[in-house]
């Protein structure tokens, strides 16, 4: 698994963007060795100190609840020590069904960010728009408070099959055009993977 911490050039992303206009969603990468995340927190706090003009989300964690790399607690308090040095809101990326499971974690954070992937679910593509806003809605009425944007969302155009998901360039495809097409509708911020 490779990961994407924010050292080297990763720093250097809030400020490039901004040179063409674009906006950013930072991460910190949350893993199993507290002495890594640490290093990640601080390397993070030192970019939203120093430039931030450009940056609306802060992600602290992608699927660490997920793989099992840090309890509720522990990533509770890693999403608290960053809500208390930045005004940009600040979230974590689970799939749905995390969240569902795990409420008390949507204390901690000022958006929830949801993972809707039915591909790895193994529904077939006939199913798999209307599987991803039934499980986005279900996020939504479990926590009516928080903001939800999709963290991610998408469709292999290659691989194996899983259960009823077939991975084709056809379904990506079939699968991205109506997705986005009813995100459109309803306003929805989500990022494609």
């Amino acid at each position: 698994i490779r990961t994407y911490t924010l050292d080297g050039p990763m720093q250097q992303v809030p400020r490039l963007a901004a040179a063409h206009g674009l906006n950013v969603t930072i991460g910190a990468w949350i893993g199993p060795e507290a002495e890594a995340n640490d290093a990640e927190l601080e390397r993070l706090t030192a970019i939203l100190r120093q430039w931030n003009k450009n940056v609306v989300r802060v992600m602290v964690g992608n699927e660490a609840i997920l793989r099992g790399d840090v309890s509720v607690k522990e990533l509770s308090g890693y999403l608290d020590r960053i809500r208390r040095i930045t005004d940009v809101p600040v979230g974590t990326a689970e799939p749905w069904h995390i969240w569902l499971t795990n409420p008390d974690l949507a204390k901690h954070v000022d958006f929830i960010a949801v993972h809707l992937l039915p591909y790895w679910e193994g529904l077939p593509i006939d199913k798999a728009v209307d599987f991803a806003f039934e499980k986005l809605n279900l996020v939504r009425e479990a926590f009516p408070g928080k903001p939800v944007i999709v963290g991610e969302v998408g469709w292999p155009s290659n691989g194996r099959r899983n259960r009823g998901a077939e991975a084709s360039q056809a379904n990506q495809t079939t699968f991205l055009r109506r997705f986005l097409s009813r995100a459109e509708a309803e306003g929805l911020v989500y990022y494609v993977m």
